[in-house]
């Protein structure tokens, strides 16, 4: 790699990661840096931007056995694959799309909007973009992982994939959960969450019926619970937080939902208890934090203080109060 750029880096036996960023260059280095650090190391493309004084773009690149995702936020530009720059056969699957995006590819010039994604083969040259987008997904799969999963996977090449795809629409948000701490902590954590990506991409290509079934009981089931998990994660503080409302918001049926948490020998109704918990557990723990005890209790989702303190001290053996002095005391 030239030495145009520190691009921040980390590489262990079964998993890389690269991230680069326009903004650590001068504005006039920029188009020099992007072409020769993303466009001939990092993504093997050209680039062309479509606003000079306005350019950025920055990106993150993962690369494990059986998956390349890059997740980017950039400015208005075209990234063109000629032939020269091909090196593998890959499935690519652009998504995340947040604005108007354009792709040629197979002699077809194809539209798109909001939340849609295309389908490429690596084997052939293409050119995608458009407007600026602000979290885009490129995943790439060797084609010998996936075509047994899809009925065709020849015919989905060159083709769109729906907005209103469920199995689409849990891949992105799942993506977009795998840049916590822990999303790719172990060789364990990665080689299921390749296969859960592996499953969600066959499901929305259209799965061969055994990959349905695989995929709906393996990575559909693990990424939807992720997801379900983030959003109590988010909205823990809501008193209202019930299995019915989570249920209708994700779209699932209530049971199944209780099914995805008894998958993990916990029930919905103990899980959200304990996020609670650890949330108020976090604020207590702050010497810092200056609010009341009641105030704590009520931001966690409790609206009964009693059952909140007598709660606490048999999850955590103090009270809350306890734990309070207890994290002062050590400051």
């Amino acid at each position: 790699m030239s030495d145009l750029s520190p691009v921040t880096a980390a590489a262990r036996n079964d998993y890389s990661v690269a991230r680069f960023s326009s903004a650590d260059y001068a504005p006039s280095r920029r188009v020099e840096v992007l072409h020769e650090i993303f466009g001939r190391n990092l993504q093997k493309v050209h680039v062309e931007p479509l606003s000079m004084e306005s350019f950025y773009t920055t990106v993150t690149l993962r690369r494990m056995p059986g998956l390349s995702l890059m997740t980017a936020s950039r400015s208005a530009a075209i990234y063109r694959r000629s032939r020269e720059f091909i090196e593998h056969d890959d499935v690519i699957v652009i998504a995340g799309i947040t604005s108007s995006y354009e792709v040629h590819h197979l002699g077809r010039t194809i539209h798109l909007g909001p939340d849609e994604a295309v389908v490429l083969t690596g084997a052939e040259p293409a050119s995608f973009g458009g407007p600026a987008q602000k979290s885009i997904k490129l995943l790439r799969v060797p084609v010998r992982l996936l075509s047994p999963r899809v009925a065709n996977i020849e015919a989905a090449y060159g083709g769109t994939i729906s907005a209103d795809n469920p199995a689409l629409s849990l891949l992105v948000r799942y993506i977009g959960l795998l840049d916590e701490p822990d999303g790719f902590a172990t060789s364990m954590l990665r080689h299921h969450t390749v296969a859960h990506v592996h499953d969600l991409i066959a499901l929305a290509l259209g799965a061969t019926r055994d990959a349905t079934e695989v995929g709906n009981c393996r990575g559909a089931r693990a990424a939807r619970l992720r997801v379900i998990k983030d959003d109590i994660a988010n909205n823990v503080g809501q008193a209202d937080l019930s299995l019915a409302a989570l249920a209708a918001r994700h779209r699932i049926n209530p049971r199944y939902l209780q099914r995805l948490f008894e998958s993990e020998s916990m029930t919905f109704t103990d899980y959200v208890l304990a996020e609670r918990l650890a949330f108020a557990h976090r604020l207590l723990s702050d010497p810092r934090d200056g609010s009341k005890i009641s105030a704590i209790a009520f931001d966690a989702g409790f609206g009964d203080l009693s059952y909140f303190n007598r709660t606490f001290r048999k999850h955590y053996g103090k009270s809350p109060s306890e734990l309070r002095a207890a994290a002062k005391a050590a400051n």
